[in-house]
């Protein structure tokens, strides 16, 4: 966190409300530009739908960067970045643009201007009732929670500011917080927010692009998984189902009998194609499908960033296609029914070599102009929950030791059957559960199922280091990213990267603080794995 104060930028953002579009800039250093500004309830609205603004560029791109670039499912593609081949071979570079972090506390210090200045609004504006100003207050604190849970995550231990930068006579010079630490703010946080956020507003755009107390708890649970409090998990995650407020995307089967020698051997079960089309478009294209909780929309007016990243001629990245076709997506079982087929996989997560949820325009058609890179940012959705819930159930199964343990495998298996029949997953035997489950083979199978399911949303490098974490790296969880090291590395690479892994004090699997950071703020001290 540098010493000076950027010019905040709060939008009026069209993509949310309406089809004209406006700047508002508020000019922090300058005391009488403030007091001009914060008079009126539409002003702070104004602030708000600017925080979600300040969302759209940097921050998404590092949520997927930050997410993908160190799992197992991302390849160089026909314009290699010299920085991605650094960290998909474990040489990772504190000089390195992808460690700033600059835009999710730009996201920050964004939400806690509105934090800091929206309450006096009231003096001035009668029609700004308490109710509307908790709500705007849940919102912020939401956003705020969900890029700190981010830095976190990616480095561990990272300033804390809950103050808006304001002025010059500030200190800038934080020191970082530990992360656990900041994990317990944001419980805190997220508690207030999920009893004060709106339940609807009574519009799906708005359900679905701006935080509702359903966001808020999904953001909670997952936190809650994070820090190994699983029965908190697992009730906020049966509150969110419970509520009937989200389902997944149907998607009708045609049941068909695998014949062998004139004798039916088993059954599958083929998807419809038109519904897959439907799921795909609902998903990816039009976006604030009845699976979404909360996700991050884009226009053709401001497209996502993933154009030069993941499309045209020149892309950067593309699918890990030795590892995401065949391994992540099994095969289908019997190769004379080939379209008993998972229907994430070929035509969604990717196709043709590209990564296909942002870049094509449906499963079977043709890529997105540059213009229509509109697929939104999904950050929670239906299947977040359920799989979320399956995670929680089978920890507290492996905790309790006992008969009762299969009691909480099988409801774990039921969570996230729901999704895999929802998708039409392939049926191998490793998910043919029966009476005595093995938890930790039950484990790898839903991170597995993750693998699928959250393809490409930013999720898979968080779900791997969740698992490896877990139980203060217990045993041989160490495994699940040594298994990424062989996924992902180049073969001369491989040893380099599984014995960084297996670094006893873990701090190579967090990102370094960027150089530039360090170099500004002498209170920030280097993650020590970079330092040497």
């Amino acid at each position: 966190m540098k010493k000076r104060i950027k010019i905040l930028s709060i939008s009026v953002i069209v993509l949310l409300l309406t089809s004209c579009s406006g700047w508002l800039d508020l000019a922090p250093e300058d005391g009488v530009t403030r007091q001009e500004f914060w008079k009126t309830k539409e002003h702070v609205h104004s602030a708000v739908l600017g925080c979600y603004a300040s969302l759209l560029d940097g921050p998404v791109e590092k949520m997927f960067l930050w997410g993908e670039l160190r799992g197992d499912m991302l390849e160089n593609g026909v314009a290699p970045n010299y920085s991605f081949s650094e960290i998909f071979d474990g040489e990772i570079s504190s000089a390195s643009k992808i460690v700033n972090w600059s835009d999710l506390y730009t996201v920050i210090n964004n939400c806690n201007i509105v934090l800091r200045y929206a309450p006096a609004v009231r003096e001035n504006d009668a029609t700004l009732t308490a109710k509307q100003l908790k709500e705007y207050e849940a919102e912020v604190l939401t956003l705020r929670a969900l890029m700190y849970f981010t830095l976190v995550r990616s480095f561990r231990d990272v300033p804390l500011a809950l103050e808006g930068y304001v002025s010059d006579d500030q200190d800038f010079y934080l020191p970082t917080t530990p992360g656990d630490q900041i994990l317990d703010t944001l419980i805190h946080d997220l508690k207030i927010a999920s009893a004060n956020a709106p339940v609807t507003y009574n519009s799906n755009e708005k359900n679905k692009n701006r935080i509702t107390s359903w966001a808020a708890k999904a953001l909670l649970a997952d936190i809650y998984l994070w820090t190994e409090k699983y029965a908190e998990c697992n009730s906020l995650c049966q509150e969110i189902i419970g509520s009937g407020r989200f389902s997944m995307i149907p998607i009708d089967k045609l049941e068909v009998p695998v014949i062998e020698g004139g004798v039916p051997i088993d059954t599958v079960t083929i998807p419809n194609e038109s519904d897959a089309e439907k799921m795909y478009i609902q998903s990816y294209v039009t976006g604030r499908s009845v699976e979404s909780i909360f996700e991050i929309p884009y226009t053709t007016l401001k497209t996502n960033p993933f154009y030069t990243l993941l499309g045209g001629s020149n892309y950067s990245l593309r699918p890990k296609l030795d590892i995401v076709d065949g391994l992540i997506f099994p095969e289908p079982i019997y190769t004379a029914i080939p379209e008993a087929t998972d229907v994430r996989g070929s035509g969604c997560s990717y196709r043709a070599g590209l990564l296909w949820k942002y870049v094509g325009t449906s499963r079977s058609g043709a890529q997105r102009s540059t213009i229509d890179y509109t697929a939104p940012w999904i950050c929670y959705k239906y299947s977040d929950v359920l799989m979320m819930k399956a995670e929680a159930l089978n920890q507290i199964g492996l905790q309790t030791h006992n008969e009762g343990a299969q009691d909480f495998y099988q409801k774990a298996i039921a969570s996230m059957k729901i999704v895999r029949d929802a998708r039409n997953a392939v049926e191998t035997p490793e998910y043919k559960f029966g009476n005595d489950v093995n938890g930790k083979t039950l484990e790898k199978a839903i991170l597995d199922e993750r693998a699928r399911e959250f393809s490409y949303e930013g999720k898979r490098w968080y779900d791997v280091l969740r698992h490896a974490k877990r139980n203060n790296y217990e045993s041989t969880n160490i495994q699940y990213l040594i298994n990424l090291a062989i996924n992902s590395a180049l073969p001369e690479k491989q040893q380099s990267l599984i014995a960084k892994y297996k670094d006893p004090n873990h701090n190579s699997h967090y990102w370094p603080i960027f150089i530039d950071e360090i170099e500004a703020n002498p209170n920030l001290k280097q993650n020590e794995f970079y330092a040497k």
